[in-house]
Parts: C-alpha cells; structure tokens; sequence
C-alpha cells in the first residue's frame, strides 16, 4: 500500500464512521446528546443537565454536548454536503439556554464546538453568535483574581467549590480566545492569559505528568494540595490530563506566543513520549502498566492536535517540522487502532475512557475523542485550514 492509498483509506475511514454519526442522529432527541457509549452504544445526556454536588461527590452534569454539534459542522465541511449542519443548527437552541450556567467551567466545551466553531466555518452568522459570547463573559466571571484561575466547580465563590481548577480547564480557553477576537474585551484575554500561565506553573509537574485536581486557597491563591476524580490516584499521571495539557497548552501558547506557555506544552508532550510508543494508544492512566490497562484514544487525539499546533506555531523551524510530522504520525496510529469500522457501534473513536474508577465509559467512544480526533483529522487532511482555529474571522 503506498502512503498516498494509506491516507487514502484513513480518511474514508473518518468519513464513514462520521457519517454514520450524522444518520443516527437523525432518529435522536433534540434534548439528548452523546456522552460515552457502553456495548457499542450512546449514553445520552439531557442537554439540561447541571453540574452538582451529590452526597459529597462532584456531578459534572452535561459538558459534553458541544461536542455533538462540532461533528456535525466538521462533518458537513469535509464532505460538502450542509445536511449536518442544517441538523446542528435546528437543534442549537437546545444548547443556548446552558450560556448563563454559573456552575462549570465547562461552558468551552459547550460553547466553542458549537457556535465559535460553527461560526468560523460559516454556518452560524454573526446574529446567533450571542450565546457563546455570554458563556465566554460567564467563565470570565469564575476567574479568582488572588489566584489568577478559573473555578472549576460549583456555583462561584461556593465555600467547597471556590478553590477548585483543574487541567481541564487548558481545553475550555479557546472560547474565551475567539470571544476576545470577536469582542476584544481585554477581560476575556487576561483570563485566558493568566489561568493558562497557572495552569503551566501549577499543574504541570517537573517531569512533565500533569495534576488533573488542585485545590487553592480562594483567599491568598496558594497552593494545598492536589488530587483526581479520574485518575488512579492524586500523584498519578491520568494520560487524557496529558491530552489536555499539550493541546490547551499549545493552543494557549499559538493564540499569545508567551515563552513560558511552549515550555509548559514541551515538557508535558516530552513525557507523553516517553510514556507512550507511536504504534501504540496510551493507558487510561500511565501508572497502569497492566497487560489489561484500558487505552483511551481521546488522550492522544488531544495530543495530536496539539502538535499540528505547534507545528505551525513553535518559534523555531526544526521544531515546527518535528511536531507536525509527530502529529500526523500519531493521528495514523489512531485512525489504525481507534477509528470505529463496525456497523454497528455508536461512536467515531472508539477505546476511549471516560471514568475508569467510576466505571463509566471505559474502552467506549467519548463525543470529546470523537471531536478532537475529528478536528485534528480535519487539520492534518487540509479539510479544515487551522487558522480557523487561531482567528474570530469568518470562513
């Protein structure tokens, strides 16, 4: 098989499982989006969901639904044909009503996928933009200025919630990048600036292992102490926390070119590499070095994306060259072992994880592996020039 037929077949590969998304969810409710799938099929949440806490535990409610109507625009684009997007844009006063939610730093997930993506590739005019922006103003609200982060959980300034920020948070910034491009509210771009900055000074480890959970002193802004909701344990290093950290942080870093962000985003893809081999998916958890350790694909699509970041942002030519080949390198690897070709089964990316020690969603498709392979896939096939994602401007 030549490489041209070999990137041939991988993006039919995409096109179809895609596809197959759009035609199911055709048949869906308006009200219910995928969240992970279990036996090969779809646990959908109510777009309504609100985080919460139950009974001591932290219920993240519906973060995921942007996802859904992102696959649908990047479906549309690649394959010409606006069908998908006219059954996004149907559905997307479904999802509006979530921009005033004062409970999650999550409002990224909803809303960047959904509108900023939709608008910059020319789907949603400047009229029905409004939504994202207030959810962009609405986690600008979460940011503790004494800390320099965004709360992550609960209602803000919540006493159990108000010292919470975790590297998830990295992922849920390119809202606030493009609501500054479309505002230039100097607000939304101090935000964003300094959580990133945190983020790389606090959760990311010497080694390069990322911190999924810190908990700050809302009053001073230090540190306490650092845990997981996903991980093995709080001083694991949670592989899909690496996938967030090198593609927040290479984002960051591309949308302000502050020195300290590519450091950050170097070091955390270094241990990626050193934990991981290329022809292979990363553990749920790089400490389970079990034979059976569940793999989770979303970890290394969010890495791949953002190395085809760095490839045209890094400051240095060598470097620009190194991480694009290595991000193509790893979306072939898996586009091999993840993209789903069964029939039959929900879902783009399979052998993802959701929440292993809860149990949820393990070695399934997640609608954020499914989207930010779809989006890396997109950039690296030239269906999707990767400026949009560095500019407000429209397609």
């Amino acid at each position: 098989m030549t490489e041209r037929t070999r990137l041939n077949k991988e993006w039919l590969d995409y096109l179809a499982a895609a596809s197959r998304e759009f035609e199911r969810s055709r048949i869906r409710s308006s009200r219910y989006y995928p969240h992970y799938t279990e036996q090969g099929a779809w646990k959908l949440l109510d777009v309504g969901a609100l985080s919460s806490w139950q009974d001591g535990t932290y219920e993240h409610g519906n973060w995921t639904a942007g996802f859904w109507f992102g696959n649908m625009w990047l479906t549309a684009m690649v394959q010409g044909d606006d069908k998908p997007a006219e059954l996004a844009l149907s559905r997307l006063a479904e999802l509006t009503d979530r921009a005033h939610d004062h409970t999650t730093h999550d409002l990224g997930f909803l809303f960047y996928p959904s509108i900023a993506l939709g608008y910059q590739c020319g789907y949603l005019g400047l009229e029905q933009i409004e939504p994202a922006l207030q959810a962009a103003r609405m986690t600008a609200r979460r940011f503790n200025d004494q800390g320099r982060y965004i709360q992550a959980f609960g209602p803000v300034g919540e006493v159990r919630s108000a010292g919470t920020s975790t590297i998830d948070t990295l992922m849920n910034l390119p809202l606030l990048w493009w609501a500054y491009g479309v505002t230039e509210d100097p607000r939304l771009l101090d935000v964003a600036r300094h959580h990133a900055r945190t983020s790389a000074r606090l959760l990311v480890r010497p080694d390069g292992s990322t911190i999924h959970l810190m908990q700050l002193d809302p009053v001073s802004g230090a540190f306490l102490t650092e845990s997981t909701l996903q991980g093995a344990s709080p001083d694991s290093a949670w592989s899909r926390g690496s996938g967030w950290a090198v593609g927040g942080l290479s984002w960051s870093y591309a949308m302000t070119r502050e020195p300290e962000l590519l450091v950050a985003a170097e070091r955390a893809a270094a241990y990626y590499e050193r934990m991981t081999t290329p022809d292979k998916l990363p553990p749920w958890d790089f400490s389970d070095d079990s034979p059976a350790a569940p793999p989770d694909a979303s970890a290394a699509a969010a890495v791949a994306l953002g190395y085809l970041l760095l490839g045209v942002s890094h400051p240095d030519s060598t470097a620009r060259s190194r991480f694009d080949t290595a991000g193509r390198g790893l979306l072939d690897t898996v586009t091999r072992l993840a993209v789903n070709r069964d029939e039959g089964a929900d879902g783009i990316l399979l052998h993802s994880c959701y929440s292993v020690p809860r149990g949820r969603g393990v070695d399934g498709a997640t609608a954020w592996g499914d989207f930010y392979y779809g989006l890396a896939m997109s950039v690296a096939h030239g269906a999707l020039p990767i400026e949009y994602l560095l500019t407000s401007r429209r397609r």
